[in-house]
This record gives structure tokens, sequence and C-alpha cells, in this order.
């Protein structure tokens, strides 16, 4: 077993996740592919949706125009022409029911986290043991408890106030979790928002957290020396 695959393991062990940690790697042209890997063969929703089904243990190499949402593709650099996505009918949309005026929406939508526009060419998101090198980005998909424990792990050696920053509502998924830890190297977490949750079928009580994929083994190992706590609470909940 990998180092990344015995990460993900005890992980996925010791917080009893349903979820195995994803890791995402972004591609730029004529960068090296996973090898023997085709592109996945349908259409995504989303890329929340992708980071569900790569939790249950699906492999997904995927080009722009198998992402679905185009929101997600411009905050992670597929696309040249931003701009084209990001008025009118998208921002009408987030502007009936979600926020009061055009302007709201408007703030929402364009002030959250963008990659270099264009220079993504295609995405690999996969169950964190596949990985042979290590992702940029891993995410985890967790209830509230389950993302506290990573919290702590994150905050495990120098304590204080953690900065989570929130896109407000709106590419939750693409920007918080993804594209912020690649930009700012800093982990984070979101509550997603209504079209990410639509998409992903995620449960109503999980999150998601995004880890800079070089920090993964320091997460695990401060998973592994909460160990007492984690089982004192664990042992609160009914069947554990």
């Amino acid at each position: 077993m990998t180092d990344l695959g015995r990460f993900s393991e005890e992980l996925a062990e010791r917080l009893m996740l349903t979820y195995e940690p994803v890791g995402v790697t972004l591609y730029r042209e004529g960068e090296a592919l996973p090898d023997n890997l085709p592109f996945y063969d349908k259409e995504l929703k989303s890329y929340c949706q992708g980071i569900i089904l790569a939790g249950k243990g699906e492999p997904l190499l995927l080009e722009k125009d198998q992402m679905g949402c185009k929101l997600g593709t411009s905050v992670l650099g597929f696309e040249d022409d931003v701009e084209r996505y990001l008025d009118d009918g998208v921002l009408e949309k987030y502007g009936v029911g979600l926020y009061e005026t055009e302007e709201a929406s408007a703030a929402t939508i364009l002030k959250s986290t963008y990659l270099e526009k264009g220079a993504t060419k295609a995405a690999f998101i996969a169950p964190l043991s596949m990985f042979k090198e290590t992702p940029q980005v891993v995410v985890v998909t967790a209830n509230s408890e389950q993302i506290m424990w990573l919290l702590y792990a994150i905050n495990y050696k120098k304590g204080g106030r953690m900065n989570l920053p929130q896109s407000g509502g709106a590419l939750g998924g693409c920007a918080d979790i993804t594209a912020l830890p690649m930009t700012e190297g800093a982990a984070n977490v979101t509550f997603l928002g209504l079209g990410c949750r639509i998409k992903s079928a995620i449960d109503p009580c999980d999150l998601m957290l995004g880890i800079p994929g070089a920090d993964i083994g320091m997460v695990s190992e401060h998973i592994g020396q909460m160990a007492k706590p984690i089982a004192m609470l664990q042992k609160q909940h009914p069947g554990t």
C-alpha cells in the first residue's frame, strides 16, 4: 500500500467516514495524464457530483465538456471567456430567491476564488488511494463532527483562530475547497450552496473540506494522535 492509500485508510477508519477521501489534480496543456485511464464516458451534473462519485470509489478523468456546471469550469480554469458564464442568466438565477438584488448575487460570484483562465485542460478526481503521486488537493466529504476532528488535526500544532473563508452560498466545492487550497496553500471547509447540493445529492448534514495535498500526511498523523478524544466522543453515539 502506498502512503496515500495508508493515509486514506487511516482517516476513513479512525473517523468512520462514509466516503473515502478524494484526490484532485488539474492538468495543463501538455502535462502527462494518468496512465491507462480513459476519459470518463458520461457527463456530470457538476464538479461536486464528481467528488461524491469519487468518494464512492469511482476514478474520473474529465475534460471541460463533461463537468456539467459552467460556474465550476470557470472557477477551475477550464474556460477562456469566464465572463460569458458569469452574467445575465447566471446572475439572475442567483438573484431569484437567494439574494435580494442583482448586485448581491453578482458580488457573490465575481468575488470568489478563480484559477487562471483557460489554463486547465483536464481534471483527475479519484479516491485518494488510487493516486500514485500526491494530488493537488484532498477533499473529504463528512458530517459536521468528522469535519470538526479534521479541523482540529489541521490546527493541532499552532492552535488559535482558524480563517475559513466562504464564497457566500455559491461555488462552494470548486472555489472554497479546491481553488482556494490550491492558490493559498490553506485548508478550508464549505457548507456548499443550493446548486452544489442539488447536483451532488449530498446528505443534508454533510460538509466538504479541502486540504492541500502536501498536508494530508500531517492531517492523518494528527488524527492518530487524537485517538483518545475521538474514541471518547464516538462512544457517546448509539451503535459505536
